[in-house]
């Protein structure tokens, strides 16, 4: 089991590394994230999707099939629609909010919104991404890198919340609405600064 959480870790941060250099993200990025500088749009964005995607999932153990597939799908659509010229950092912030704010709540979700909800959002963020690189985002290869990065950084926060769920059966329901908690104060500042710059 620790043998593949550490393939999983290592093959996670090579993703990591293919997206950045995919979409030609800035080394300085890195030295904002450490020093919690205001991360650009599309990447704090990529963060809250793949972090909310999670929590839902491990929330949401019996159900989490659609919720993949209504990531899936919206990921894949997003990326086949050409990257419209309207900026919907505000519009998809204010989604993550409310699915942050249903996550605290605890309560189990229906199986079909909650799929609609994620398939949303997915186009959405993914969209983000290409508008902020328009300029790379054009070639094919690209997109398919940048799709299959999206699905698995999301796959991989959500089986590893999922795998604490069994773990730590009795405190993982607390820490989900603790860490959703978190995400949506995050999110939140995210708006106050979007709205302030």
């Amino acid at each position: 089991m620790l043998a593949r959480l550490f393939v999983a870790s290592v093959a996670y941060g090579v993703t990591q590394t293919g997206w950045a250099h995919a979409l030609s993200t800035d080394p300085t990025v890195i030295e904002r994230i450490n020093v919690g500088l205001v991360l650009p749009s599309e990447l704090s964005l990529t963060w809250i999707f793949w972090l909310l995607f999670g929590l839902w999932v491990a929330q949401n153990s019996d159900r989490a099939r659609y919720l993949f597939l209504g990531a899936g799908s919206g990921v894949g659509m997003g990326s086949i629609v050409a990257p419209i010229g309207i900026d919907m950092s505000m519009l998809s912030l204010g989604v993550a909010l409310l699915i942050g704010a249903w996550i605290c709540r605890g309560q189990p979700s229906n199986k079909w919104i909650a799929a609609i909800t994620v398939s949303v959002f997915g186009a959405m963020t993914i969209s983000m991404v290409f508008s902020a690189h328009i300029d790379i985002s054009q070639d094919p290869l690209i997109r398919i890198i940048a799709v299959i990065s999206m699905m698995f950084g999301a796959s991989f926060i959500g089986g590893l919340l999922r795998q604490f769920v069994v773990w730590f059966p009795g405190q993982t329901p607390m820490g989900l609405r603790i860490l959703s908690s978190w995400t949506v104060a995050f999110v939140t500042m995210q708006i106050a600064m979007s709205a302030v710059g």
